[in-house]
């Protein structure tokens, strides 16, 4: 079993690494990949098989290197990031919180690829601890994203939902110099030229939307924003919009519009019936759980660059209905596909790089069109 001749693209994603932490990465992705789940014996087994290794040293392996102290989840976030940062336009980070076995909360920032999402960072706290210390934990990953995407000379778009609208996260979001489509609640203070008000008390009719330009948030004028009013025709309520670039109202948007692939990545990520099983494995402390979500997301990325090599391939492979479009998703036809390909085609970082598709971003039409 060698990982790193069967994927090149290991060797570059854990270059920062010493060699003896590369191998077992390496070895614990090849695994993820071979045997389709995230349950620790799924995982054990796949070496056991392959070089004759005894399945307890396998799994002791595995337990090791997720408790490894020395191994910096950090650096390989860096190293996702410059492999994902180096598309035709920005990439998009999508952050969002999901639970893990009801004990522990874990905190992604994922970057999207066509419909779906890619986790590049992970944090896990417990649940317990989460509603004393939120704030902070959530600032304190956005400056370590920050700082790895510095050093990795990307510059992203930052999506959130409502979960995220505080305004000391947007003001750190401005301190911090990124770019950012956040989406608020209706509850929100904003100074207008013509006052103070709640963002419910402003008037956007259905079908319309509303560039208000930059706007101060809160009472005290904490952080100022652009903010845009868009209420699409049977949509139940207007979305708020605080963004910073000077893009038109359609492709802010667009952006927000792409955030729901990342609930698509949680399935492909936990669900027990089409995706890696990861509910199912239990691990008893946060910082094991984030570890081994990022490594799923290396698998993930694989599998989606090998996905799309096949559909380029065979463009009917995603079996296509009428109704609902594709019914397999790129990351689970490159795990179908993947050891066929693997034979024939370097799974380089060239080739995962090239093979990712870019964000499907929707371009609504009546937002471009004129306003009457």
């Amino acid at each position: 079993m060698n990982p790193p001749g069967r994927y090149p693209v290991l060797s570059s994603l854990l270059r920062p690494f010493r060699r003896s932490q590369q191998k077992t990465c390496a070895a614990i992705v090849a695994a993820l990949c071979q045997a389709a789940q995230a349950s620790s014996f799924a995982i054990a087994g796949q070496p056991s098989c392959l070089s004759g290794v005894q399945l307890g040293s396998a799994l002791n392996r595995l337990y090791r290197s997720l408790r490894n102290d020395r191994f910096d989840d950090w650096s390989l976030t860096e190293q996702v990031l410059r492999l994902l940062g180096r598309g035709p336009g920005p990439p998009l980070l999508a952050p969002d919180w999901t639970c893990w076995q009801d004990r522990f909360s874990l905190l992604t920032a994922s970057v999207c690829a066509g419909t779906r999402a890619l986790p590049a960072a992970a944090a896990a706290c417990t649940a317990r601890n989460l509603s004393r210390s939120q704030n902070l934990f959530e600032e304190t990953f956005l400056r370590l994203c920050v700082d790895r995407l510095r050093a990795a000379t990307v510059s992203a778009v930052w999506l959130c939902d409502r979960g995220s609208h505080r305004v000391g996260w947007l003001k750190l979001m401005v301190e911090c110099g990124q770019h950012f489509v956040v989406r608020l609640k209706r509850d929100v203070t904003v100074r207008l030229p013509s006052g103070s008000c709640l963002l419910k008390s402003l008037q956007v009719a259905e079908g319309e939307r509303r560039d208000f330009g930059f706007v101060e948030l809160r009472r005290d004028g904490a952080v100022r924003v652009r903010l845009i009013g868009v209420w699409a025709k049977g949509a139940k309520e207007v979305w708020w919009l605080a963004t910073d670039p000077e893009n038109a109202v359609s492709k802010v948007v667009s952006y927000y519009d792409r955030r729901v692939g990342i609930e698509e990545q949680s399935r492909d990520a936990k669900g027990v019936r089409f995706g890696l099983k990861l509910k199912w494995t239990r691990l008893t402390r946060p910082e094991f759980v984030g570890r081994m979500y990022l490594l799923v997301g290396v698998a993930l990325l694989l599998w989606t660059s090998v996905g799309r090599a096949m559909e380029e391939a065979e463009p009917k492979v995603r079996l296509e209905s009428r109704t609902k479009g594709a019914r397999l998703s790129l990351a689970r036809v490159g795990s179908y596909y993947r050891r066929e390909l693997s034979t024939r085609l370097r799974l380089t970082a060239q080739f995962v790089r090239g093979h990712l598709p870019p964000p499907r971003l929707r371009m609504f039409k009546w937002l471009m069109a004129p306003q009457k």
